[in-house]
């Protein structure tokens, strides 16, 4: 049980700090979760057996460090919008060829 749980916290810590700096950086929030919640069930197990905590805290801090980085990007973050006057265009140039070849068009019957 306990090996387990050490390898399913090391792979989402893991996990959640990979896409934490990747732009999806939101989906890192369930491993994130996942890595806790096996760290703090981890912690409880060690407490009652005595056991090494050693790996617990390396499941805690890749944990802590994903999700500072994911406050981090959601509040500093900005959207960048380009310059829309050129897509609106280009969509206005691809609707008026697209009526003309429609228009081009014989249908047999």
């Amino acid at each position: 049980m306990k090996k387990l749980l050490i390898i399913l916290g090391f792979i989402s810590a893991i996990l959640g700090v990979v896409l934490s700096v990747t732009p999806l950086y939101k989906i890192a929030i369930f491993p994130i979760i996942i890595a806790f919640i096996c760290g703090i069930t981890l912690l409880y197990l060690a407490k009652k057996k005595q056991l090494k905590t050693k790996a617990i805290q390396y499941v805690f801090l890749l944990s802590i460090i994903s999700l500072s980085l994911v406050i981090y990007k959601s509040i500093f973050q900005e959207a960048k919008v380009g310059n829309t006057e050129e897509l609106e265009k280009l969509d206005e140039s691809s609707e008026d060829e697209a009526i003309k070849e429609l228009e081009d068009l014989e249908i047999d019957d």
